[in-house]
């Protein structure tokens, strides 16, 4: 059987590995230079050996796919695991920083409205059988015609919980509140919640030792030396014609344009670049929608490393530029640290507006403002994802009416052609996803053919 997979991010190399196992021949098509989509390790202009991630940055400890390839390249997890709260360890607002037990001084009870709101998010997963199929839920499209600002406004949180709200929402997300869907959210819970019963763990987030990056490096180096790999870098998809024999999957590379024909086709991308490929089959209406419709989060990652570590520990919400504020060095070597400003929604995609040099001058003044820092800056980058033309996004989110009516289409294959990424996962908008969908993609190609 002949497959070709496009996109070397986690998913597709998930997906071509586990097609290669099952006897298949495989080409492997990616439009950039490398292994990794958005999994981005940023070593340089940093000093001291130190390093931040640009993309994705956190493995869960419910994550045993991704621990398993970690474990696999002897890749190790860096720091103590963090727990995650909506409330983070500090608060700027109104020009000045509050800790722990001072914000209930700006806002009497905000932490109990906080609680409310999240039992609000909560409930609907409790009713949840199957988080793989959330359509299903008894009350699915009452859950999915509402969106997190319908909870926010109907759980009396203050300015200051709002706040909190909305920056959690811009986080985790990658959007505004009422651009997620409350049962996209209920879903995500009601999975977390399974697996942490499941494998009998606490849930807590990793970074990785030495980066993320090395993780889908690592896998496709492997996978390069396969002989029935065939790898095509630096060569984007053009187009896709399906026919009774195969599936013609035009490209267009750094020697000119050329054709690959196959039995099946692996599309494990974003949908985001797929809206502007040639599709010379005719669509399914609906899968058509859900293709050009599925929402994707803006985010966009600024860190800058500073000679001093002269800032708060723990994540920070401000109410200023930068949104969320912490630093990913903080189980890295060295009197030198990194801060990262992390700003979703509609603050990363207005920053996205603005050149890279632009974002680092005004995010390295608002850093200094809400710390107070003096310490000089020794380098820096800033990635918007929102105009990354290969991605078009950070991740996938459900905006409301999307799970009923895209969650289960997307997840179906259109005759050949299948889609894998985190996007199509039951575990959304993690590696963990992406490799989860990869592996499945390819099983059930292996199984059907």
């Amino acid at each position: 059987m002949r497959c070709v997979v496009v996109g070397a991010g986690l998913a597709g190399l998930s997906a071509a590995e586990s097609l290669l196992a099952g006897g298949a021949d495989v080409t492997l098509i990616e439009a950039e230079q490398r292994f990794g989509g958005r999994t981005r390790t940023v070593h340089s202009p940093y000093v001291g050996g130190q390093y931040a991630e640009s993309g994705a940055e956190w493995v869960d400890s419910i994550h045993w796919r991704m621990l398993d390839l970690m474990q696999r390249f002897d890749i190790e997890t860096l720091g103590k695991g963090m727990p995650w709260t909506t409330i983070r360890r500090w608060l700027y607002w109104n020009g000045a920083r509050h800790v722990g037990s001072d914000i209930e001084k700006l806002e009497p009870n905000v932490f109990a409205a906080i609680e409310r709101y999240e039992e609000m998010c909560d409930a609907p997963a409790h009713l949840m059988e199957d988080p793989s199929q959330p359509q299903l839920h008894p009350d699915a499209e009452l859950h999915d015609s509402r969106s997190l600002a319908d909870l926010i406004r109907e759980s009396d949180l203050g300015p200051v919980g709002q706040l909190f709200a909305r920056r959690n929402v811009q986080g985790e997300f990658a959007s505004e509140p009422d651009k997620v869907s409350a049962l996209f959210v209920a879903q995500q819970r009601a999975f977390e919640n399974g697996e942490v019963q499941r494998q009998g763990i606490e849930m807590l987030s990793h970074r990785v030792k030495g980066g993320v990056s090395q993780i889908a490096q690592a896998l496709g180096m492997e996978l390069s030396q396969h002989s029935r790999l065939t790898l095509k870098l630096g060569s984007a998809l053009t187009s896709i014609e399906q026919t009774t024999d195969g599936v013609i999957v035009g490209c267009q590379g750094p020697d000119g344009d050329f054709d690959v024909v196959a039995d099946q086709l692996v599309l494990a991308c974003s949908l985001v670049p797929l809206r502007k490929v040639d599709f010379r089959s005719e669509i399914p209406k609906v899968l058509r929608e859900a293709m050009w419709g599925l929402g994707y989060g803006a985010i966009t990652k600024t860190a800058v490393q500073f000679a001093q570590r002269d800032w708060d520990s723990g994540y920070g919400t401000t109410e200023s530029l930068s949104q969320r504020l912490y630093d990913p060095s903080v189980d890295q070597d060295g009197d030198s640290g990194i801060v990262m400003a992390y700003c979703g929604g509609d603050g990363g995609r207005q920053l996205a507006t603005k050149s890279e040099d632009e974002r680092i001058k005004s995010i390295t003044q608002d850093m200094r403002t809400v710390h107070q820092m003096t310490s000089a800056s020794a380098g820096a980058f800033s990635r918007a994802w929102s105009i990354e033309p290969n991605y078009g996004g950070a991740y996938a989110t459900y905006e409301p009416g999307q799970v009923t009516k895209y969650w289960d289409v997307l997840r179906q294959p259109w005759g050949r052609v299948h889609l894998a990424g985190e996007h199509v996962a039951t575990c959304t908008g993690y590696m963990e996803g992406a490799v989860e969908s990869g592996r499945d993609v390819a099983d059930r190609i292996l199984r059907t053919n």
